[in-house]
């Protein structure tokens, strides 16, 4: 099993894995008419969602693995960023609603 994360806005697609490492880029030719400097802007914004998103869902894989994470007892924020599985505040909410209940445990 791969965890990935995606994100999609105005003609760019990634996918990336936990930690953002880059998989995928697809650009519109849309996309492309915007410019250099909107595009860049388009392309981090897209990764550093689909990192939230990919980031989530490495978590709860080893929270079903090792337990809580995160809770009492569990790894800090810190850990968690140390681990590459760290988010930026308001990114993890929407990660987190993105997550299909079946995924859930």
């Amino acid at each position: 099993m791969s965890i990935t994360g995606t994100a999609r806005h105005a003609g760019v697609t990634v996918e990336v894995a936990p930690g953002g490492a880059l998989r995928t880029l697809e650009l519109t030719a849309d996309a492309l008419r915007g410019g250099g400097p909107r595009l860049a802007d388009t392309i981090l914004r897209a990764v550093r969602e689909a990192a939230a998103e990919a980031n989530e869902r490495a978590r709860r894989a080893l929270e079903a693995e090792l337990g809580d994470l995160g809770g009492s007892g569990g790894l800090s924020g810190a850990e968690l960023s140390r681990l590459g599985l760290g988010t930026e505040e308001g990114l993890a909410d929407r990660a987190e609603n993105t997550t299909p209940d079946t995924w859930r445990v």
